[in-house]
């Protein structure tokens, strides 16, 4: 693969953007079965995550994960924690929970299962800064096409030993399904010829209000070395218009602030800069972005990734699309009620009707949510009927309604 027009004008624009940060390498050639490393140790007590891969070809989106690996982080007061692969996810997590500590490095060893052996440099954990303020505001911007809610974000670093920020977020909201059905059931005594059945129906109680999560992906960062006092001041996190679902209940963000090293917050940008919209794992093969990881048995060797050892704090807010003078929105789908009749007058309504019901039921996991004595069927589709068909009817502990 050659490197074309769009890459070299790329690598010139991070070299003009970044100023005082020195750009990190960027190489583009022909695939290459590479290594991918993502890392994020930070000062919270808790599992702490690593995560392998494979790259792959830019038409392919499956993540490789590099499996039966040994992953160690070794850290300076003699202290090792070993990594254990979990196959429902893929990554590897630490056997014990353990939080990254103030003048402590740390260094991150890989041996993987074809012989390969690789080395982080050594990382410290940068100063701790708490998140200061997370608030909600609508923004109403015709220009930008803008009617909705902007979840924003303040911190102030009097120390001013921090000026690289990263941000990531998980949303919770709530899902109250418009048609809940009372019932379950099921299709029995089925004849083809003359098409005839029996649906049988049973109590239940219904699936009607469920709690879906979702984790951020792309790359949010600031830096506040340019701004004229170490502050940041309503930096954007998560906008929601208002006719997103999400808001049509209740809504709750947890924010997590990541104080970054000057090397972390070059690498990501770099990354963001390039185009990356989710993750490292998740990027095709374009060029390598060369992190602070090596080969030990071949120097030459590419490998593509960051370790990164990072001080952690976070806040979580509640809001309705009341609390912004919003109307409701939509559900999440447009629900069509549709009333079948098992009878019909016509002989051939009767059978198209019978065959249409059986159909939606049995095919298409339309719920009924009325039934009547002469078997006329209102029906709906199960993303409107039973919440637990697309989220989770356990309420999360840290929920407030």
């Amino acid at each position: 693969m050659r490197i074309t027009a769009f890459y070299i004008a790329l690598l010139l624009l991070l070299l003009f953007q970044n100023g005082c940060t020195e750009p990190y390498e960027i190489e583009v050639g022909d695939f290459e079965s590479v290594l991918v490393v993502e890392s994020t140790i930070t000062d919270e007590l808790k599992t702490q995550i690593v995560k392998l891969s494979r790259t792959s070809t830019l038409d392919t989106t499956e993540v490789l994960f590099e499996k039966n690996a040994s992953v160690t982080v070794l850290a300076s007061d003699g202290e090792s924690y070993r990594f254990s692969q979990d196959y429902s996810s893929g990554y590897y997590l630490s056997d014990s929970q353990f939080s990254a500590k103030p003048n402590i490095s740390y260094i991150l060893k890989i041996n993987t299962q074809d012989g390969g052996s690789y080395t982080s440099a050594e990382v410290n954990l940068p100063a701790k800064v708490a998140i200061g303020e997370l608030y909600a505001e609508r923004i109403v911007s015709p220009s930008q096409d803008k009617d909705g809610v902007q979840v924003l974000v303040n911190t102030t670093d009097t120390s001013g030993e921090a000026n690289y920020f990263r941000y990531e977020y998980e949303e919770t909201y709530k899902v109250v399904a418009p048609y809940p059905s009372p019932y379950t059931f099921e299709i029995t005594n089925y004849e083809a010829n003359p098409l005839s059945y029996t649906i049988l129906l049973y109590p239940r109680e219904p699936e009607e209000i469920c709690y879906s999560t979702e984790i951020s992906t792309g790359i949010n960062q600031i830096s506040t070395t340019d701004l004229s006092e170490n502050r940041v001041f309503r930096f954007p996190i998560r906008y929601l218009s208002k006719g997103d679902a999400r808001i049509q209940k209740r809504y709750s963000i947890l924010v997590k602030q990541y104080v970054q090293s000057l090397e972390a917050y070059t690498f990501y940008k770099t990354l963001k800069d390039l185009g990356s919209i989710g993750n490292i794992l998740s990027q095709g093969q374009p060029g390598f972005v060369i992190g602070n990881i090596t080969s030990e048995r071949d120097e030459r060797e590419k490998v593509l990734g960051f370790f990164e050892i990072s001080s952690m704090s976070s806040k979580r807010i509640f809001f309705d699309y009341t609390d912004f003078g919003l109307e409701e929105p939509p559900y999440f789908i447009d629900c069509e009620v549709l009333k079948l009749d098992y009878f019909k007058n016509s002989d051939m309504d009767s059978v198209n009707e019978r065959k249409a019901l059986r159909n939606y039921l049995q095919y298409f996991g339309y719920q009924i949510i009325k039934a009547t004595s002469t078997k006329i069927y209102s029906i709906v589709q199960p993303e409107c009927s039973v919440c637990t068909y697309f989220s989770s009817n356990i309420k999360p502990d840290f929920w407030e309604d």
